[in-house]
């Protein structure tokens, strides 16, 4: 149903990887918990509609503060990037600033995109489909003088929202308040949120790798004053408690949450070569 492929080593800096999908027309919809990245993708099969609006066939979807909903309207074939917080600072400056919202590619990249999504389309198969997002993205960052200056002040925006359990380390020389203007300027949420909610991915993702550990330990181990404060979070910002989510994870058959899934993979992906 899903395929998740890890970026190449160029390409890290930007991305968390890239996914190919293919729902079944029996499969009505999408459930995406909140989450500090965003993704591009390009549709090649069915329609996707939130909150009963169409998305575009190639669409940026932004970061999140809440749990989203996707409704499908037969089979849906997809590919498509999952991208870094970094990466919309970095390179694709229309995004900046955006939350809970969606795109089409051609206003955020404009020609370039429109050559890229030929390619990605005339592809024989998923890995030359994702091979051309790939290209996209060097390209994108070889066409932009300052993006290596960008990508490294907007990692030091985020290494400073994320440098305390507050989230709201100034940076060197800022008044507080200026820099929650200008995180919020990037990313369209306070360092605060950012952090919360980038706890509780990490959250979701060890959940999946260990799924028998006790909620009591995960939740101390992830930074939360107890367990009933873990378990609000995941209500708001997944929009249900864990466990279900887990077993949801878990489910060999088509599910919605296929997406917490991907998220489980994007992890092993980063833990394996450090086991090596």
């Amino acid at each position: 149903m899903q395929r998740f492929v890890p970026p190449p080593r160029d390409l890290q800096p930007w991305l968390e990887g890239a996914v190919a999908v293919d729902s079944p027309a029996e499969l009505h919809g999408s459930q995406f918990p909140a989450m500090v990245g965003s993704m591009l993708v390009v549709r090649l099969e069915g329609e996707v509609l939130r909150g009963g609006m169409a998305l575009p066939a190639a669409a940026w979807i932004s970061a999140s503060t809440v749990a989203t909903a996707y409704a499908h309207r037969g089979r849906v074939r997809a590919v498509g990037l999952m991208l870094r917080p970094e990466a919309v600072a970095s390179l694709l400056a229309p995004g900046r600033g955006i939350v809970n919202g969606a795109r089409p590619m051609a206003a955020m990249a404009g020609t370039s995109w429109a050559l890229a999504e030929q390619a990605i389309r005339a592809a024989p198969d998923d890995d030359a489909r994702i091979g051309a997002l790939w290209q996209f993205m060097r390209q994108e960052r070889a066409a932009q003088a300052q993006c290596e200056e960008r990508l490294a002040h907007a990692r030091a925006l985020l290494d400073h929202a994320c440098a305390n359990a507050q989230g709201t380390a100034p940076r060197v020389g800022w008044g507080l308040r200026q820099f929650e203007r200008r995180f919020v300027a990037e990313w369209g949420m306070t360092p605060k949120q950012f952090q919360v909610i980038a706890r509780f991915s990490a959250t979701l993702q060890h959940a999946m790798e260990a799924p028998t550990e006790p909620g009591a330990h995960l939740a101390a181990d992830q930074g939360y004053y107890d367990q009933s404060h873990m378990a609000r979070d995941m209500r708001r910002l997944a929009g249900q408690p864990l466990q279900g989510l887990v077993k949801e994870a878990a489910r060999r058959s088509p599910s919605a949450h296929w997406p917490l899934q991907v998220g489980a993979q994007v992890r092993q992906a980063v833990d394996s070569p450090r086991r090596r």
